[in-house]
């Protein structure tokens, strides 16, 4: 009988405590930009995304993507391959990685990528996170000016 009250305590508890209202995730800016690999086969790269938290709770950042856009030129989608955690009242940095095939660029965007200038970044999507079974998400549409390589 005890196990029992237990259970029952332990539920409504939790039920209480799974109430609280998610403020929305903050994409704070693109850290970095950088091309890994560039060859006949495609186009490699990682976009680092400083994601800022601004609830009392930390929870979980699930696999998610984005469309990313650099200097009118789409590059594809970023992903995040893996679930990563989140503190409460934290900002950290997060690698999407990006991989795209050369079917839809032509010669002069590959160049204009390997240039180095200074480029518009947008990174639109939604961003999945949550804590056990309850997950939301959260639409991304971020652009800021950033150079190529960081």
């Amino acid at each position: 009988m005890n196990k029992l009250k237990f259970l029952i305590l332990f539920f409504v508890l939790v039920l209480f405590n799974s109430c609280e209202e998610f403020k929305e995730l903050q994409v704070s800016g693109v850290k970095s930009f950088r091309l890994t690999k560039v060859s006949a086969a495609g186009i490699e790269g990682e976009v680092i995304l400083g994601i800022k938290n601004p609830n009392s709770r930390g929870f979980s950042i699930y696999p998610s993507e984005f469309d990313v856009t650099y200097s009118g030129i789409k590059l594809g989608k970023a992903r995040l391959y893996k679930r990563v955690h989140i503190d409460a009242n934290c900002e950290k940095n997060y690698v999407f990685k990006l991989k795209t095939d050369l079917k839809d660029m032509n010669l002069m965007d590959i160049m204009g990528l390997t240039n180095g200038k200074v480029g518009k970044m947008e990174v639109k999507g939604d961003l999945k996170a949550g804590k056990f079974y309850i997950k939301r998400r959260f639409p991304v549409d971020f652009s800021e000016k950033i150079g190529l390589g960081g």
